[in-house]
């Protein structure tokens, strides 16, 4: 089965990606038929991934509020 993406899925999709959410969160949002794979797939036809994707992406993180930044987990 494969998803169904309508301009409101696509934008929840680039909104909630810029945001820093996971595939999976992503996917569980948009419910129904959509995976994580399908989720990242999109992102990916989208430009939200890869060389050019990421330029954008760390502009778009890089502008969200302090608040809204999540602490990375890293063990040492």
């Amino acid at each position: 089965m494969t998803a169904h993406w309508d301009e409101e899925r696509m934008e929840v999709l680039t909104r909630l990606w810029l945001a820093g959410a996971t595939a999976r969160m992503i996917a569980e949002k948009l419910g129904g038929s959509v995976t994580r794979n399908a989720v990242i797939g999109k992102a990916h036809r989208l430009g939200l991934t890869g060389k050019h994707g990421s330029k954008r992406l760390k502009r778009a993180r890089a502008l969200r509020p302090e608040g809204k930044r999540k602490p990375k987990n890293r063990a040492h």
